[in-house]
């Protein structure tokens, strides 16, 4: 996986004040990441965000005070090329379910490793969603037992061959660079095809396109 030329500036916001020291030692054992900014409360959240300018926001998803889908959205508004990592500590369906739907990048169990936390921030940056285990199973179980479907589905948008190949492929985690050399095809196009199948979908970035396929039966179960 291809890692960043330049230092990553990282924003941290999260109420367990042990957790947050922890995950500011791992972040300073990186040497590719700076942290521009520390909040384990609420207040003033949005502005300090605005004024740190990061590329990447690690957020609790039990910060107090906080309708995180709400923060989310401002902080897109803020600059939409902020990358939005949230973690959690407590598995709650209904939180997940509105994680994805506001188009975070990434989503974890608080209890991750190193090694996985460094997977997740160069999967991000690369234009990948990423979940950790957890929340991936605890995903494939919200599928199986038709959590996401509704009784009428809307009509969908015609997919191609190719571009269902594509959505499998990010299903399963690889890079563009890695679906372009499996498909014998540059990574300039297959981010055109995912861009494409962004815009009629109305996702807003690969998580989002996955969810929908996932949802409206164009990638099986089985291959999640």
């Amino acid at each position: 996986m291809q890692k960043p030329d330049s230092i990553l500036r990282v924003y941290i916001a999260d109420h367990q004040e042990i957790f947050l020291e922890g995950l500011e030692k791992c972040f300073q054992s990186l040497s590719s990441t700076s942290i521009v900014g520390i909040s384990h409360t609420d207040h003033d959240l949005v502005q300090k965000i605005a004024e740190s300018k990061p590329d990447l926001i690690f957020l609790d998803a039990m910060l107090p005070h906080i309708q995180l889908p709400l923060l989310v959205q401002a902080i897109q508004a803020l600059d939409a090329n902020i990358s939005i990592f949230v973690f959690y500590g407590q598995y709650n369906k209904e939180l997940l379910l509105s994680l994805l739907s506001a188009g975070v990048n990434g989503i974890a169990y608080k209890y991750i490793s190193l090694a996985e936390l460094e997977t997740a921030v160069y999967s991000i940056l690369n234009g990948e969603p990423f979940f950790c285990a957890f929340t991936a199973q605890q995903l494939q179980q919200l599928v199986t037992t038709n959590r996401f479907h509704s009784c009428t589905k809307p009509s969908l948008p015609y997919f191609s061959d190719k571009e269902k190949t594509i959505l499998r492929l990010l299903a399963a985690e690889l890079t563009s660079k890695e679906i372009a050399e499996r498909l014998g095809m540059s990574s300039r196009t297959v981010e055109s095809y995912r861009k494409s199948m962004q815009e009629k979908t109305g996702s807003k970035n690969s998580a989002g396109l996955i969810l929908y396929a996932i949802k409206n039966g164009i990638i099986p179960v089985q291959e999640v």
